[in-house]
């Protein structure tokens, strides 16, 4: 059966002689043996090495206050005697009745009247300003309700100004005495800050009414040993006075009963009552209270600070800062992990959506393309119609060849046939036109009427060879031919394609090539 840590380092600690009632609680215990891996020996060593250290700062500390009681004159407080003096028959009869809770009763409301009378009086002449108010002492009740930071930076400048020195880093360079980093907030901002950052919070009160405050700091405060110990950046320090609000609230919550007072706080394990397990919690790991010539002098403080307090808290302290490092880390890649994925969402947003602008593009322009096409071919189908009405109605019959009034017409396609036919002088412009356009149109059973809302143009231009001239394909449609200028008994005409026609063939040819 494997035997409990905690009962072995007890031993260990026995054995390397200290007693059971001057061991730590089982939770330094516990925490001791974390930060050695569990090894109960070098536990055990540890802290006997921080009790050794304890002891010699107590020693120091009770050589140096014998050695100033040694040197200081004996304060000896003398007894006052007390007077008994005898009283008369009438004193001890007002006396008796004096004690009687009906005669105070009865006293308070016969001099009720002339105290309303006096509080008055008294408001009157306050009022005409002849008579003025006590005026407020500092540490009154006005500075008692001081707000914390204000406070604190009012503690800070008046240490400033009795020191010489100044608290910021630059000090030597301003020709200032350094200080203590101290920070201009209230207590509890202070705490939370130094558990936040894992420091040890250094908690200085004073009373400006003790007569140690001025020798406290003028000498201690203004070490450089010590001011350079402090700058470090394992400390947190804060500072205040005890006649103001915040510096009483903590001295009554540090328990503090001299002045000047030191305290230490840092985070320490302690176990959740909730979860079961060790997590950190501010504790006061010590309180140095007494005169600046013994216990609180600045070797004494550099000495507790350096073999006590920070072989404690150095080994923890560093966990929780790794600890909080590698949180940080963790938070700062998970944070890099999703402006990652959120960019990589973004793109593929802007894929899908430009995906979707393309096929809605396509849809849209297959849709026109549809709709074109439908148009398209309902206007071939249209001019299907009028040139099958027009081959049936609207081109003339041949006349007899034989007759002097025919005019015999030579017409030259653009494939090469050439096309010959006798028209009637009489004959328009428009039926020789409506001849040359329904040439290839086969006709099975032609319409009666034309299209109705329908208006033909002709895609093409007949062209007289000598002179050259134009026949005109939309306008003077219903002119004669016998009125056209060059035409006798014979005409040559070419047909040309209008370029309307000609782009559109082209795009038809494209289409079907496609």
């Amino acid at each position: 059966m494997q035997a409990d840590p905690i009962a072995v380092l007890r031993d260990e600690l026995s054995r390397q002689g200290l007693p059971h009632d001057q061991q730590p609680d089982i939770e330094v215990l516990q925490m001791m043996l974390e930060v050695e891996g569990g090894s109960p020996s070098d536990a055990a060593r540890a802290i006997m090495e921080a009790h050794s250290a304890e002891r010699r700062v107590t020693t120091e500390s009770e050589r140096a206050s014998e050695t100033a009681a040694t040197h200081a004159p004996a304060t000896i407080t003398p007894e006052i005697p007390r007077e008994t003096p005898e009283h008369g028959p009438i004193q001890h009869l007002l006396m008796m009745l004096w004690d009687q809770p009906w005669f105070g009763a009865l006293w308070r409301l016969g001099s009720w009247p002339f105290s309303l009378v006096g509080t008055v009086l008294l408001w009157l002449l306050r009022v005409a300003r002849l008579v003025r108010a006590p005026e407020s002492h500092p540490g009154s009740t006005s500075r008692f309700a001081e707000d914390p930071a204000t406070s604190a930076q009012r503690w800070i400048d008046t240490l400033e100004r009795d020191t010489a020195g100044s608290v910021s880093s630059d000090a030597v360079a301003s020709n200032r005495a350094p200080l203590p980093p101290f920070v201009a907030c209230s207590y509890s901002d202070a705490l939370r800050s130094a558990k936040q950052s894992t420091k040890i919070l250094v908690v200085v009160l004073t009373s400006q009414v003790h007569g140690d405050n001025h020798l406290f700091r003028q000498q201690v405060l203004t070490n450089a040993m010590l001011v350079r110990m402090l700058h470090s950046p394992d400390f947190l320090v804060w500072g205040g006075d005890v006649q103001t609000r915040e510096g009483f609230r903590v001295a009554m919550l540090l328990e503090a009963s001299t002045f000047p007072f030191m305290a230490f706080i840092a985070l320490q394990p302690r176990r959740s009552r909730s979860r079961g397990t060790m997590v950190p919690h501010p504790a006061v790991l010590s309180r140095i209270e007494g005169s600046p010539q013994s216990v609180l002098s600045a070797a004494a403080i550099c000495s507790h600070i350096q073999d006590v307090l920070l072989p404690r808290t150095q080994s923890y302290l560093g966990q929780l800062r790794r600890e909080q490092h590698q949180r940080v880390m963790e938070r700062e890649l998970r944070a890099e992990q999703d402006r990652a994925y959120a960019e990589s969402s973004r793109r593929d947003q802007e894929r899908i959506l430009q995906r979707r602008a393309e096929e809605q593009q396509r849809v849209s322009e297959a849709h026109s393309a549809a709709i074109s096409e439908a148009q398209r071919a309902n206007q071939q189908r249209r001019v299907a119609e009028w040139r099958m009405w027009a081959q049936a109605h609207l081109v003339p019959r041949e006349p007899v060849a034989n007759r002097g009034t025919a005019i015999r017409v030579s017409i030259k396609l653009p494939d090469g046939r050439n096309l010959q036919r006798h028209f009637s002088p009489t004959n328009s412009l428009e039926q020789l036109y409506a001849y040359v356009d329904t040439i290839d149109s086969q006709v099975d059973e032609p319409p009666v009427c034309a299209p109705q809302d329908y208006q033909h143009s002709f895609p093409f231009a007949l062209v007289q060879t000598y002179p050259r001239r134009v026949l005109p394909n939309q306008e003077s449609l219903d002119m004669p031919l016998e009125n056209l200028e060059g035409f006798g008994p014979s005409a040559n005409l070419i047909v040309e394609p209008s370029r309307a026609a000609g782009h559109m063939d082209q795009e038809e040819s494209e289409e079907d090539e496609d």
